[in-house]
């Protein structure tokens, strides 16, 4: 193999005879020298100052083969901040394909528990020279710097070392390709420095050798990949002929061959896709329209740029650069043969590698590099590795205009994905992140076995798939960011790393495969009856019948998994209707399991890990063919009132006190609970029984203190009493709202009773109230001032509808209660409740309803505050916290329901 070629920083002067004392370093950093620089940290305290807490440690560059430097003498913990040691250098006008810096470096901490992890972060970073004399040369005058790109002079970084371990023996380290980074900076001058950060009162030391700028041709990329292979492998025979033989053309020859033509292992299933609405999506791609994330379809002009941002939406960008879209010129091309689409295909290919790292809007880097200060987006690497770039590749690996050097260029991209994804810092596994990345880097393992790190690779992709479904997935089966939407991207991504695997013959761990069961049933419990799942946080509503296609292949003993994947053809009903899924706090309550049910969602769970919405005890009900009692769902990841509208309180189905919204967001201990709350939850065939209470607080910190507790009964088949209690930390009166989304083109108010009514084509809905006081309704609908009220999202981008919204108010000192009675209406049906209203309870913080039925008979509701005996007045004498009671037409009790308490009892027959 022919030797790399390496400049070293493009100076006259080797940089390894360069060796001199950092403290006799001159003022400015000059060619051939090397100088050292000093900054706090911003988080640092002036008293640590005063202690001498600076980053006062002893930097040496030390003569020999190689050069080292040291970064060290603080054995006693005093020192903390950054050390920054970085020379002139001259960006050359003439880049090569790759241009990389590479060194060997060591760092020690001896702090590391889990609330102080350790420190001892590198990074190498290009400067201005004019931000690099802002830096302080002595340490005493060192100012704060946060250590990011900045937009201050500081133009990339690449980390070295995220201070996750020690590493006290020679570690090899190389950055990604500056290149792409470095285009702009042609003929300019700038510093190139090696920046090490420690945190800690202890013992902290750092270490760096052989520092050198490597330049690369395509040719060294391709000798350094052929070098990565098992060549001993039978099958790979004429690739190591062809290396032997410095034959490099040769070797990529034979290595393109054997991918084209091997048996094993099995490729994805493709599917052509020759339908009008396909060849034109694809004939898009071609003249270079797209269309991503609901945005309307949008035409790039002259070469693409992967960082195009066209609706000022960076998820748009984020979409671009997963590639799917080469799928559909992938089946458009096995449809028809037309090589239009594999030009495109393979033009898209080398634009995309060449162009790599992806910098989207201020915050995101995309692709199999990263950079200090950005957010790398490791999903994407997985996205493009598990569900895109395997497919496209196997689409298009015999066509002529796929030729022998992109496919080489495509692998060599194959293998830093892998390289990217392994690293242990990049593994996400409490999110639908780490269910990405690992299906990326299993489907890397599995469709390379080629290569010498493949079965390392697959150990790991193994190991990892394992704990990722023990951190996100609760006992009951429901991911913990508790999207439903964001559910199914985890399971998805666990299903295909089961499917590749089992494809080609590998096992996966059996505590993996059982883990899934209670995933797809999960998702049974939660859907309604057309079989979609409630639109919760971040999530839109999804079928689950292929789904729970998926599960029943699986799990083929599952009737119930077969009766929801053909639709009640087959099968059997799971054998209850109502359910409480208790770690995710969702509560299901359904009529039955047939299209025409009704059901209702409560949510009395934690705020989840991720995609959340301050939205806790919020309800969702469908009846009559549709999510009827709806709420904001799910809205573009952007800045605008419509986002904070669909995060709000405001945007959903439950309480808000004084104008202040819910406050979760700022408490960590409320997104992931392990131990379930311990909620009451009762089911029989005539009642169900939930509740959930809300006490983090009202406002941006959480200031007012005031506990909504809500109770719902199931009144079977017919509807729902929802109870609400509220009950403030104080003796203020107080102002209470609680609202119901309304999917209707408008609603009508009852001026006697309050009454919120809407009808639509499968029935109608009801709201009636029931109160011990003085309360008011409004119907607000596409409100957007003051504040945004009154919105549905279309599913595209910036475009809303407006819903009324009923929202009830009443004003309060001490603890108040207001109820609710929901009734659903099939079509041309009669109304299940002719009639409700309040019976003096005579105690101000209680609540006496009754609800007259259509069909004869009354059902009472009592509330009364767990704190408070007094005895109320009433037909019904009890001591019970709720009681439900039911009286037929005969005035006697048919249904009773007591929750606390020891005694319900008629004093008379009303």
């Amino acid at each position: 193999m022919k030797a790399t070629r390496v400049t070293l920083l493009r100076t006259p002067i080797a940089l390894l005879a360069l060796f001199v004392l950092a403290s006799a370093l001159p003022g400015s950093a000059q060619d051939g020298v090397w100088e050292v620089r000093r900054a706090q940290a911003t988080d640092q305290k002036d008293e640590w100052t005063q202690m001498g807490r600076i980053p006062a440690w002893e930097v040496t560059i030390s003569p020999g083969e190689p050069a080292t430097i040291e970064i060290g003498g603080d054995e006693e913990g005093a020192f903390r901040g950054f050390v920054l040691i970085g020379r002139r250098w001259r960006v050359p006008g003439d880049l090569p394909p790759v241009l990389r810096m590479a060194l060997k470096y060591q760092t020690y901490c001896a702090m590391n528990s889990e609330a102080m992890p350790r420190s001892g972060n590198a990074m190498l970073a290009l400067i201005t020279p004019e931000r690099w004399e802002q830096f302080a040369l002595k340490p005493e005058a060192a100012e704060r710097w946060n250590g990011k790109v900045d937009g201050t002079g500081v133009l990339a970084a690449f980390p070295i070392h995220e201070g996750l371990d020690d590493v006290t023996q020679w570690r090899e380290w190389r950055s990604g390709n500056m290149t792409p980074r470095l285009r702009s900076l042609v003929g300019q001058e700038v510093v190139l420095a090696i920046v090490w950060w420690a945190a800690h009162f202890c013992e902290e030391w750092a270490r760096f050798t052989s520092p050198e700028v490597q330049e690369m041709t395509e040719d060294d990329l391709d000798r350094e990949l052929f070098a990565e292979f098992d060549l001993e492998r039978p099958e790979l025979a004429p690739v190591k002929l062809a290396v032997e033989a410095e034959d490099l053309q040769a070797a990529r020859e034979a290595m393109a061959q054997h991918l084209r033509t091997r048996e094993y292992p099995v490729g994805p299933n493709l599917s052509p896709d020759g339908s009008q609405r396909g060849i034109k999506t694809a004939d898009e791609i071609v003249d270079h329209v797209f269309r991503f994330v609901g945005c309307p379809p949008t035409k790039i002009e002259g070469d693409i740029r992967w960082n195009e941002d066209p609706h000022n939406y960076d998820q748009w960008a984020i979409a671009f650069n997963r590639h799917t879209h080469w799928v559909t010129l992938g089946r458009a091309y096995a449809a028809t043969g037309d090589e239009k689409y594999a030009r495109e295909f393979v033009a898209q290919l080398n634009s995309w590698i060449s162009a790599m790292p992806v910098h989207i809007g201020a915050h995101w880097v995309q692709g199999p590099f990263f950079e200090s200060g950005k957010n790398p987006l490791t999903l994407d690497a997985g996205i493009r590795m598990a569900h895109s770039w395997w497919p496209a590749y196997y689409y298009f690996k015999d066509s002529p205009n796929f030729d022998v050097n992109s496919q080489v260029r495509m692998l060599r991209s194959f293998r830093d994905h892998a390289l990217y994804l392994m690293n242990r810092r990049h593994f996400r596994p409490t999110s639908n992140w780490g269910a990405m990345e690992t299906n990326g880097l299993l489907h890397i393992a599995v469709m390379l076995p080629e290569f010498r790190e493949a079965g390392t690779w697959l150990e790991t992709a193994r190991d990892r798939l394992v704990e990722a479904l023990k951190a996100q997935v609760y006992p009951d089966g429901a991911q913990i960011e508790l999207a439903p939407g964001y559910h199914g991207v985890t399971l998805a991504n666990f299903v295909q790393s089961l499917q590749v695997a089992q494809r080609n013959g590998i096992d996966l761990p059996p505590e993996f495969v059982a883990g899934l069961e209670k995933m797809f049933e999960c998702w049974l419990a939660i859907s309604a009856p057309d079989f979609r799942t409630p639109q919760l946080n971040d999530s839109g509503r999804s079928g689950i019948t292929g789904w729970l296609a998926q599960g029943l292949k699986l799990f083929p003993e599952r009737e119930d998994f077969e009766y929801a994947a053909s639709v009640r053809r087959q099968g059997k009903a799971p054998g209850k209707t109502s359910w409480l899924l208790p770690y995710a706090g969702w509560a299901v309550m359904r009529s039955g399991w047939r299209a025409d049910d009704i059901y209702l969602h409560f949510d009395t769970g934690p705020f989840g890990a991720g995609h959340q919405h301050e939205d806790k005890l919020s309800l969702l009900v469908y009846a009559g063919g549709k999510m009827i009692l709806t709420e904001g769902g799910n809205y573009a990841y952007d800045s605008s009132d419509w986002r904070r509208y669909i995060l709000s309180t405001r945007a959903h189905n439950t309480v808000m006190v004084d104008g202040r919204e819910q406050s979760r967001r700022r408490l960590h201990d409320t997104f992931v609970q392990w131990e379930p709350e311990q909620r009451r939850w009762i089911t029989n065939d005539d009642l169900d029984y939930a509740e959930g209470v809300y006490d983090s607080g009202y406002g941006t910190g959480g200031e007012l203190q005031v506990t909504h507790t809500r109770q719902v009964v199931f009144v079977k088949p017919d509807y729902w009493i929802v109870v609400d209690t509220l009950t403030p930390g104080d003796d203020a009166e107080h102002e209470y709202e609680a609202m119901f989304h309304l999917d209707a083109e408008e609603a009508a108010i009852d001026e006697e009773t309050q009454t919120v009514t809407v009808e639509h084509d499968g029935g109608g809905f009801r709201i009636a109230p029931l109160a011990g006081h003085p309360f008011d309704v409004e119907i607000v609908q596409g409100q957007t001032e003051p504040t945004v009220q009154g919105w549905l999202p279309t599913g595209k981008h910036n475009v809303l509808r407006p819903i009324p919204t009923a929202i009830y108010r009443w004003r309060a000192t001490g603890p108040s209660v207001m109820a609710y009675a929901l009734v659903p209406r099939e079509s041309r049906a009669p109304w299940a409740v002719s009639s409700t209203r309040s019976i003096p309870s005579g105690v101000s913080s209680a609540l006496v309803g009754e609800i007259t039925l259509a069909g004869g008979g009354k059902d009472l509701i009592i509330r009364r505050a767990e704190d408070d005996p007094t005895p109320l007045e009433g037909p019904v004498d009890t001591d019970a916290e709720l009681a439900f009671v039911r009286l037929g037409a005969d005035g006697k009790v048919s249904h009773l329901l007591q929750i606390g308490g020891a005694k319900t009892s008629l004093r008379t027959t009303p």
